[in-house]
C-alpha cells in the first residue's frame, strides 16, 4: 500500500501539534504547582473531620477540617517534588489525632482554594485551636 506523501506529512505535524499542546497543559500545570510550593505553612492541629467533596461532574477533592485550618490533600508535581499517593496519605489521616501537617499553597476563601497537604506526623505538642 502506498502512502501519500502529503498525507503522511499532514499526519506527523497533527501529532506535533497534540505533544505541543499536551506539554504546554502539564508545563503549565507543574509551573503554577511549583509556584504554589513556594509558599510553604507548618501548622500543629487537631483533625476535627474530612471529607471527599465533589468538584464538577467527574472530579473530588480530599478535605480535611482541622483546629487550625482546612486543607485538602492532592496529588501534584512541580520544582519542589511530586505525590501521586494522595487517597493513601488521606486514609492515613484520623479525626480526633494531633499532627503536624506541612502543606503548600495559598488559602483564597472566594475561590475555595485550600493549604494542600505534603505531611502529616503524628506529635505529642499541643495544637493550635479546638474542634467546635
Amino acid at each position: 500500500m502506498r502512502y501519500n506523501s502529503y498525507e503522511t506529512s499532514e499526519v506527523k505535524g497533527f501529532a506535533l501539534f497534540i505533544v505541543i499542546v499536551l506539554l504546554a497543559i502539564f508545563g503549565f500545570h507543574a509551573c503554577t504547582t511549583s509556584v504554589a510550593q513556594g509558599n510553604t505553612h507548618t501548622e500543629v492541629v487537631t483533625v476535627c473531620g474530612k471529607e471527599s467533596v465533589q468538584r464538577g461532574e467527574n472530579g473530588h477533592e480530599y478535605r480535611v477540617y482541622t483546629s487550625g485550618a482546612t486543607y485538602v490533600v492532592k496529588d501534584y508535581f512541580g520544582s519542589e517534588g511530586s505525590r501521586f499517593n494522595s487517597a493513601d496519605i488521606y486514609g492515613r489521616i484520623v479525626i480526633g489525632e494531633v499532627y503536624e501537617i506541612k502543606s503548600y499553597g495559598y488559602r483564597v476563601a472566594w475561590a475555595s482554594s485550600f493549604w494542600n497537604i505534603q505531611s502529616v506526623t503524628p506529635t505529642t505538642r499541643q495544637p493550635t485551636g479546638t474542634c467546635g
